[in-house]
């Protein structure tokens, strides 16, 4: 059996390093955006890439449940040591994966958590601000890759980090599924689900409103406690310009739900629906 274009373009990795390769780097730099400011889960990306550098520009809300917005800029690295393991730097988040490029992944990460400071809404600006601050913890995941006659790559992905009580206390996990396929010889299309636990001490930072908070900005208190936080889902497209250069554009949704989605700072100031959008470039080389 002959093989389809797609699967020629897709496995290309296995023989020539220099084609079909960074499939979703450019679209992970705009991923990177919304995973510093509203929350999102850490990059998850296939494990069959060279290195390369790149950056993304993108817009999200300004905070966690907000729905005024901004725009941004994030640089992205990606490294394979000599020793065969995976370095992956996306905007606010890095992690080191200390197992097999495929099957199963484990290490730790870091994440800078940007705070919430001079926001544009009046009401939300009076409430407590929140300093950023560095999060640390690991991941364990597993990458599957297909090579049938319809070529994909599917990976699950748990992540587990905390602040150590520097602004919030507890911590928060995130489950993560991922899948992408490749559509013609130059375009690929990726999708992804997930959802996010945090502790009653991140939602109270982030979404609860103290009597002080309340005093000057007419928002009710609100104590909120810990558990489910969000719903998360992403569709994103690659284009291959030539060998060596990459483009892609992503759109990403979070549903907050649970306590986070029940403060007012959420239903009164903002929406539980938060929309994030962005695209990238990214260089590749060996």
């Amino acid at each position: 059996m002959h093989s389809s274009p797609w699967q020629t373009s897709f496995f290309a990795s296995r023989q020539r390093r220099t084609a079909a390769l960074p499939l979703p780097v450019a679209f992970a730099f705009a991923l990177a955006l919304m995973a510093g400011r509203a929350g999102a889960a850490p990059v998850d990306l296939p494990n069959s890439l060279p290195n390369m550098v790149g950056g993304g520009i993108g817009s999200t809300t300004q905070y966690a449940g907000g729905k005024d917005r901004m725009i941004g800029v994030v640089p992205g690295l990606r490294y394979v040591t000599p020793g065969g393991h995976l370095f992956e730097w996306y905007g606010p988040y890095a992690q080191y994966n200390l197992g097999g490029v495929t099957g199963f992944q484990w290490g730790p990460s870091v994440a800078l958590r940007l705070g919430r400071k001079d926001v544009d809404d009046p009401v939300v600006s009076q409430i407590h601000e929140i300093k950023t601050t560095v999060e640390a913890g690991g991941f364990m995941g597993y990458e599957y890759l297909n090579e049938g006659r319809v070529p994909y790559r599917l990976r699950v992905n748990v992540a587990v980090v905390t602040n150590a009580g520097v602004v919030y206390t507890g911590a928060r996990a995130s489950l993560n599924g991922t899948a992408w396929v490749p559509l013609h010889p130059r375009v690929y299309a990726g999708a992804g689900l997930g959802a996010s636990w945090v502790s009653h001490g991140f939602n109270q930072t982030y979404y609860g409103v103290t009597p002080d908070d309340a005093a000057r900005s007419g928002l009710p208190v609100y104590s909120p406690g810990g558990g489910l936080q969000q719903f998360t889902g992403w569709l994103g497209l690659i284009f291959q310009i030539d060998k060596s250069w990459y483009a892609g554009a992503m759109v990403y949704g979070q549903r907050l739900t649970g306590s986070a989605g029940d403060s007012p700072i959420v239903t009164q100031r903002g929406t539980r629906n938060q929309i994030t959008y962005g695209a990238g470039l990214a260089y590749a080389w060996r």
